[in-house]
């Protein structure tokens, strides 16, 4: 009987407590962007292709300052190809027009100097365009407050394959520039 005497005054001591400690906000702990941008792929030939696109990621944020997710974006065009052929006697050139789908994983570390946060980011993803790829990214980007509901967003990122998948392709890489906002709560 005593010791549940003591646990029914902790519970009553603890929910006075609660309510007379002011309330603090919680940090946001996820966050959704949306970022427009431009693409640039080279393939095994040197040819390089662009189009325009669209990225989204869906983020878990950890603090202020290290933040991990999925992402996914689609470019037009970033994903082409020049196909070379030989007869016997000449050759023939044609490009396969295609967008490049990147679907993946991204992780970002940066620190808050006021309105403006400078990022790192590294991510791994699959991308298809003229051939299944796996590959990472890196790169940096920079977000600035324009008002506290809505901060602006620029990033540059290099795109590079690994080796699985990649038998014909010596040399498959893009490069990307993307300018967005992002929403948190």
């Amino acid at each position: 009987m005593r010791a549940l005497f003591v646990l029914t005054w902790l519970l009553a001591g603890s929910v006075l407590a609660q309510e007379a400690s002011p309330q603090v906000e919680a940090e946001p702990s996820r966050e959704l962007g949306l970022q427009l941008g431009y693409a640039r792929s080279r393939d095994d030939e040197g040819g390089e292709y662009g189009g325009p696109g669209v990225r989204l990621h869906l983020l878990k944020r950890f603090g202020s300052y290290f933040a991990i997710g999925p992402e996914a974006a689609l470019y037009v065009h970033a994903g082409s190809v020049l196909n070379v052929g030989w007869n016997g006697s000449t050759h023939s050139y044609s490009t396969t027009y295609r967008p490049l789908l990147q679907i993946g994983g991204i992780a970002r570390a940066g620190v808050v100097l006021g309105p403006v946060r400078p990022s790192l980011l590294l991510g791994v993803a699959w991308y298809h365009g003229a051939r299944p790829l796996l590959g990472v990214s890196l790169g940096a980007e920079m977000e600035v407050r324009v008002t506290d509901w809505l901060p602006l967003v620029v990033d540059a990122r290099m795109h590079v394959s690994t080796p699985y998948l990649r038998s014909s392709s010596r040399d498959y890489s893009y490069r990307s520039l993307g300018v967005g906002w992002r929403r948190v709560w």
